[in-house]
Order: structure tokens, then sequence, then C-alpha cells
């Protein structure tokens, strides 16, 4: 075994997408022990499992905690990648409050999709930034082929 061996085992993704997925998949896999607030096996990437996603972010508003910055981008990342899975699109860097954004319907319109805030709001903000409700807006601009924002 070689010094250098560790940097063949874990290798940096190729693409944003492929860091976006693999974070996701991280979020999946953190609720997979037997205590875990919601059942992993029902985070399958489905518009109705953004339900537990805000179920998780309601835990922490009701106890007014802090989201952890890796819980954050984790979440972000599932939500994110449901939104790819059913519209595609590809990520770009955007500013702070959402380091990333999934722009969708290129080349015939652009739809950018700021998740990582919404995340952080709902779970500071409470119910007022629910994320089923937010991601059920992404539908009505991609059939309207709108050039929109959704924040």
């Amino acid at each position: 075994m070689g010094i250098f061996d560790f940097l063949k085992r874990r290798k940096m993704p190729a693409t944003i997408e492929d860091a976006m997925a693999s974070q996701a998949t991280d979020f999946v896999n953190a609720f997979s022990h037997p205590r875990a607030p919601v059942d992993a096996s029902k985070l399958d990437f489905s518009e109705g499992s953004l339900h537990l996603v805000d179920q998780v972010l309601q835990d922490f508003y009701q106890r007014q905690a802090a989201l952890p910055d890796d819980l954050h981008f984790l979440a972000s990342a599932y939500v994110f990648e449901t939104a790819r899975r059913q519209f595609g699109g590809r990520y770009l860097r955007g500013d702070q409050e959402n380091p990333f954004v999934l722009l969708i319907g290129e080349p015939d319109f652009q739809i950018g999709v700021l998740v990582m805030g919404k995340i952080k709001g709902r779970a500071s903000n409470g119910p007022e930034d629910n994320i089923p409700f937010f991601y059920a807006g992404i539908a009505p601009l991609v059939e309207r082929r709108a050039n929109a924002t959704l924040v």
C-alpha cells in the first residue's frame, strides 16, 4: 500500500451534479439508523418525500435550534436532487445565501431554483417556508416555460 493510496479511495466528484447527488445520498443515509426521526426508506426523491425533509427542519424550528451547516447542505442537496431528477437542469454557483442554484429549462427557458436559503429559512422561520409548498411552485413554471427565479 503506497503512501497516497487514500487519494484513490475518496475521489472528488467530477461535476457539481455528481457532488450534489452524493450529498443527497448522504442525507438519506443519515436517517438509516433505527432511531432516526424519519424513515430513510421513504426518502425516495419523490415530491411526497419532501414532507419528511420538512419534518426534520420543523424539529429544529420547534426547538429553536440552529441548523448545523452539514445538515443544511445535505438537506439542500436532497431537495435539489429531487427537483433535478424530476425536471432536469444543471447547477451554477450562486451567492452567499444560496451558494448553488439549480437552473432548469435551458435552452428554451430558465428557471433558477434557490433551495439553500429556503432550507435555512424553514429551520428558523417555521412553516412559512414550507418545503413541499416551495417545491410545488416549480412545475407550473416549467409548464409555462417561464423565465423565473424561485426563492
